[in-house]
């Protein structure tokens, strides 16, 4: 039993499921201070914000295992995929498959008697499809296959903001663009330390054909950027105020760096830096938003 729990653990991958989930409840709490003020925690309804953690993660917990079933035959082909349960046959397609298809019909049922409103049930259906249908097979075809992806990782902070607004506005959107832009320095430097290992299995997922060289290197940087910017815009729309800023600058300059450096140097120990980097940035930007 111990052995077929750690299977499906590493099936849905959970470590990876509960990080990227962590961001819907930072848009749920931003979407509380924003509309309710300061007396937000009178509001705060603990049924609703466990729906959008716990149905949030079965439907990631889905798209994960139905990307590792399209993907087993290349998965096969990758040393840091050899091992997954799909491969190794620690599970049949079949009953993950039939995994999968419980999980997100079960997310989307969470969020629904929980209280979610139909924009965060309908943003939670996307992420799947969008993932699973349009994401998974692109990566064989084009770079353009990581842009198509970020948009379901950028959904959890606005399915969780929608949760309690009912409709897309800038706030909304801006939380949405904020994880958008972080997931390209964040998986490019991943795209470029397992280059050679992805190459195995026909995939693209660098910016450019070259690879490893400035031009990849520099669409890096300049999303690192825009990333930086971003981060910044809510203060204008009075979720944050400059105290905030003293937090997110630092940062950002720092995330920049470790960009600029991949730039100069090319060296995948830079490329390492950089992904460490990209731990701390959205965490830490979340956070800024509601703390201060």
């Amino acid at each position: 039993m111990k052995s077929r729990i750690k299977s499906y653990a590493e099936l849905v991958k959970f470590r990876l499921t509960s990080t990227v989930v962590a961001t819907s409840s930072f848009g749920y709490i931003i979407a509380l201070q924003f509309t309710k003020g300061e007396n937000w925690k009178n509001f705060f309804d603990w049924l609703l914000f466990a729906g959008v953690l716990i149905g949030g993660m079965f439907i990631v917990f889905a798209a994960n295992g139905m990307n590792q079933i399209i993907e087993k035959e290349n998965d096969g082909k990758m040393e840091r995929t050899s091992n997954r349960p799909i491969v190794e046959e620690r599970i049949s397609v079949a009953h993950a498959r039939i995994f999968c298809w419980v999980t997100g019909l079960l997310g989307i049922v969470v969020l629904i008697i929980t209280g979610a409103t139909f924009l965060s049930v309908l943003l939670g259906g996307l992420s799947f499809v969008l993932y699973v249908f349009v994401y998974t097979p692109m990566k064989q075809v084009s770079p353009i296959a990581v842009m198509v992806g970020a948009i379901p990782g950028a959904l959890p902070p606005l399915i969780g903001y929608s949760a309690v607004v009912p409709r897309l506005d800038e706030i909304g959107l801006i939380l949405f663009l904020v994880q958008f832009f972080w997931q390209f320095p964040h998986f490019w430097a991943i795209a470029w330390l397992l280059h050679d290992d992805y190459q195995k299995a026909g995939y693209w997922l660098l910016p450019t054909r070259g690879g490893r060289d400035k031009r990849s290197a520099y669409q890096i940087l300049i999303y690192t950027v825009i990333l930086n910017l971003v981060s910044l815009m809510p203060l204008y729309y009075g979720v944050s105020n400059i105290a905030a800023v003293s937090v997110i600058i630092p940062l950002a300059l720092f995330f920049l760096y470790k960009a600029y450096r991949l730039f100069v140097t090319l060296d995948t120990s830079e490329a390492r830096k950089l992904l460490y980097a990209s731990f701390l940035y959205t965490p830490v930007v979340f956070l800024s938003y509601i703390l201060f």
